[in-house]
């Protein structure tokens, strides 16, 4: 009987494809399984209440003071449509969260643009840093615009020369600016970044050919980002005033008070090893894999050579970014996704020419990268799992109290023991009150006031934020049972029930 004898190469092409898609089913599952668990962010509730709102009229203008640009709201709505959720009271948490999780996934591929220029193992290794990370895969869970910007931004990086040629830059840097005014930063940084590598290489570059070479690509991107962020920003053409809005946000946009970090906050959050709730979060061997790809690169080695403008030029904007975002007082764990996707890439390239080091370089870099997957994929099913809505896990900032999703079944609960109709009007008290308006969406008629209105005694349920509990119990304290419910980290609300409806919810709860 003829043996089957496998050629090394094919071996190794096998091997490769199923490291590509253990890498990829990883990032997948860290960023799909129990999508719908944790409790919707604040963030996340004002996101699919202007979705919906835009879904429902048709169109919405731009509000350049409050709000990030239209492209997080014009993708959800087609996924939402496709699944029947054509409005509001029927919007689910996992048909909007999936939208950056795709995103979140899509980053992942697009190392395999370039493994042919820099080798399947660095391009390998980038992918499953980003994969496993806990920062991006927290983020690529939640319904808010980072993932999208990350994605187009990565994919900036990744694109192919001849489409850096056709004005992809540019129609790329619309989408990004369409998603979020924080591109503006990646620019600065991206821009930084590349006049420090012109002066780098400033006697080996002829700046007067590149100039002739790519003033028409140059050109056709400066167009392609016109188009592309105009068109979305004026939803189509049909306001044109969202043009200046877009322009109007860089000056007018206003910040929530109550987010002022320190310089090192992003240091701290990513790079130094820290224990909350039981746990060690730290990203240190990613940054220690970092920096050991751009020293590889003043080595005597050809490879090396050939990718330091890129490893130089990643370096450089990864540094940019967290300098600039680390400059601003207001400071978010969520702003640090894109910068963070870059060290991820850099950190890949310490696999440079590993074959040409030293045993031992060998052995240290091989640990570090293992070491780095693993505990990045620990601290991300930490991070996604029993802790992903507690304060105490660093990647949940501001998180919904677990409370509020019971608020809402027991809502549902008292609404099939009360009398038709009569849980509502509902009026919600106080300032901050997101994400209170989701879990309520299933009420016809809630209002929102600042100050208690003068009819507050017939409403069936009240809800009174805490600089409005006082003035609340003294106007509802002989008609209502005040319960006492977690909203937000630090943030309690309290529900004020009316006797009567209270009465009949606890003969039922007798029975």
């Amino acid at each position: 009987m003829d043996s089957f004898v496998v050629s090394p190469r094919l071996t190794k092409r096998i091997l490769i494809t199923a490291c590509w898609i253990g890498v990829l089913a990883a990032g997948a599952f860290l960023r799909f399984d129990s999508l719908a668990d944790r409790p919707f962010h604040a963030d996340e509730a004002t996101g699919a209440r202007i979705t919906a709102s835009r879904m429902e009229s048709g169109s919405v203008t731009f509000d350049p003071k409050h709000y990030h640009g239209p492209l997080l709201a014009d993708l959800a709505i087609p996924l939402c449509k496709s699944r029947g959720e054509d409005g509001w009271r029927e919007m689910s948490k996992s048909t909007l969260r999936a939208l950056p999780a795709i995103a979140g996934t899509l980053v992942l591929l697009l190392p395999l643009l370039w493994r042919k220029r820099f080798g399947d193992g660095p391009m390998l290794l980038a992918a499953a840093f980003m994969a496993t990370s806990p920062l991006l895969v927290y983020y690529s869970r939640m319904f808010i615009h980072e993932s999208l910007l990350v994605f187009f931004g990565m994919a900036l990086w990744f694109m192919p020369r001849t489409a850096a040629r056709r004005g992809l830059p540019g129609f790329l840097l619309g989408l990004m600016f369409a998603t979020k005014e924080t591109f503006a930063i990646s620019v600065l940084a991206w821009s930084g970044a590349a006049v420090l590598l012109a002066w780098e290489n400033r006697r080996s570059l002829d700046f007067t050919a590149i100039i002739r070479t790519w003033w028409i690509p140059a050109a056709l991107s400066l167009l392609a980002f016109i188009l592309s962020a105009g068109f979305l920003y004026t939803d189509g053409l049909q306001h044109p005033r969202g043009a200046l809005d877009a322009v109007r946000t860089f000056f007018v946009y206003e910040t929530v008070e109550g987010h002022d970090k320190p310089f090192t906050y992003y240091l701290q959050l990513l790079a130094l090893p820290q224990k909350s709730a039981g746990h060690w979060w730290f990203g240190t061997p990613l940054v220690l894999l970092a920096l050991w790809a751009v020293a590889a690169t003043f080595r005597k080695d050809p490879e090396a050579a050939a990718s330091r403008p890129f490893i130089h030029l990643l370096g450089w904007s990864a540094a940019g970014h967290l300098l600039i975002y680390s400059l601003f007082a207001y400071k978010t764990p969520w702003l640090a996704c894109l910068p963070w996707a870059h060290v991820c890439v850099l950190a890949g390239f310490s696999l440079t020419g590993l074959s040409r080091q030293t045993m031992a370089s060998r052995i240290v870099l091989v640990a570090l990268a293992g070491a780095s997957v693993i505990t990045q994929f620990q601290q991300a099913r930490v991070a996604t799992g029993r802790l992903a809505s507690d304060e105490r896990n660093l990647f949940a900032y501001v998180p919904t109290r677990p409370d509020i999703e019971k608020l809402e079944a027991w809502l549902g609960a008292l609404r099939t023991v009360a009398p038709s109709g009569t849980l509502e009007r509902v009026a919600v008290i106080g300032r901050e009150y997101w994400p209170l308006p989701w879990y309520l969406r299933s009420f016809e008629k809630t209002g929102y006031w600042y100050d208690p209105p003068p009819d507050l005694g017939k409403m069936p349920l009240v809800f009174a934020m805490p600089e409005s509990v006082e003035e609340v119990m003294a106007a509802l304290g002989g008609s209502h049972m005040p319960l006492p419910r977690g909203l937000r980290a630090g943030v309690p609300v309290y529900v004020f029930v009316r006797s009567d409806l209270w009465e009949l919810w606890m003969k039922t709860e007798e029975r």
